[in-house]
């Protein structure tokens, strides 16, 4: 059952990771296992090893909700405050890791940083999203690198949507119609039709860069952890506290024009949310 439960959560991370404004990186700290997820670039062979064994379960969850479940992206896109509910909940599991702790300066700078970093971010992206193309070249190739790591880089961030950034450069609508486009890719594989190998082409090399992203960005911030675990801390508290703003911006949610039903919902996805991310931080804390 707990590696049923270890799905579920991954699957829930996969979806986040679509939803421009929803941080990957804030799901996983959210389940509690954000220690073990950067613990993969470990040069502790034992504790490489041991993460890894741990996180399979989570990472085909989240290949389920990224390549499974991208279709019900409309959907989500108006079931924003159940996220924003789980980030805000994952706050006080954040602050048990600074508390007792003697003030930073530099922590507090960093905080004020990262919230100035979230508010701006969502309007750098203006009508970005539909202009970006990955094409089957050399110059294709090399963006879709790019792009895989920046996108997995920042997803490994709590706090930064990876899917944001993409809206920023350009691309999101790309990826996802490349992501939602492999069902042709196995239509064709089975049929015999045609197989429309550019999503293929542009999803391996977008996969590479998103290893590599991966691997060195968790590696960076295990390093920022374990020597000044404070500042880090506090860092990541601004870009989570920060983080719903985008997301409101980018879900262009009309409080105004809702009726008394869905406001009502609305609330009680919002405090569901947090509650599940407080129940997840008590789970994490027996486990």
């Amino acid at each position: 059952m707990k590696y049923v439960i270890a799905i579920l959560k991954g699957i829930l991370v996969g979806l986040a990771v679509l939803i421009p404004g929803v941080s990957g990186g804030s799901m996983i700290m959210t389940m509690g296992i954000y220690e073990q997820a950067i613990s993969i670039t470990s040069r502790d062979k034992k504790v490489r090893r041991a993460a890894i064994v741990f996180l399979i379960p989570y990472v085909i969850g989240i290949v389920v909700g990224i390549l499974g479940l991208a279709f019900v992206i409309k959907w989500l896109m108006e079931h924003y405050l159940c996220f924003i509910g789980m980030i805000l909940g994952s706050l006080p599991m954040l602050y048990k890791k600074v508390k007792g702790q003697k003030f930073s300066l530099i922590g507090a700078l960093m905080f004020v940083l990262m919230v100035g970093i979230m508010i701006a971010l969502p309007h750098l992206s203006g009508n970005a999203g539909s202009e970006g193309k990955l094409t089957m070249s050399l110059t294709g190739a090399v963006m879709a690198v790019i792009l895989g790591f920046i996108g997995a880089g920042t997803m490994i961030v709590p706090g930064i949507s990876g899917s944001m950034v993409m809206l920023v450069l350009g691309y999101y609508n790309d990826i996802i119609g490349h992501i939602t486009g492999l069902k042709e890719v196995v239509k064709g594989g089975l049929s015999g039709a045609a197989i429309p190998w550019g999503h293929v082409f542009a999803l391996a090399f977008f996969a590479v860069g998103a290893v590599l992203g991966l691997l060195l960005v968790s590696r960076w911030i295990k390093w920022l952890l374990g020597h000044c675990p404070v500042p880090t801390y506090y860092a990541i508290m601004g870009l989570m506290l920060a983080s719903p703003y985008p997301i409101f911006i980018k879900s262009g949610l009309n409080f105004a024009g809702m009726g008394a039903g869905h406001l009502i919902a609305g609330c009680v996805t919002l405090v569901l949310g947090f509650a599940l991310a407080l129940f997840l931080d008590k789970q994490g804390e027996k486990a």
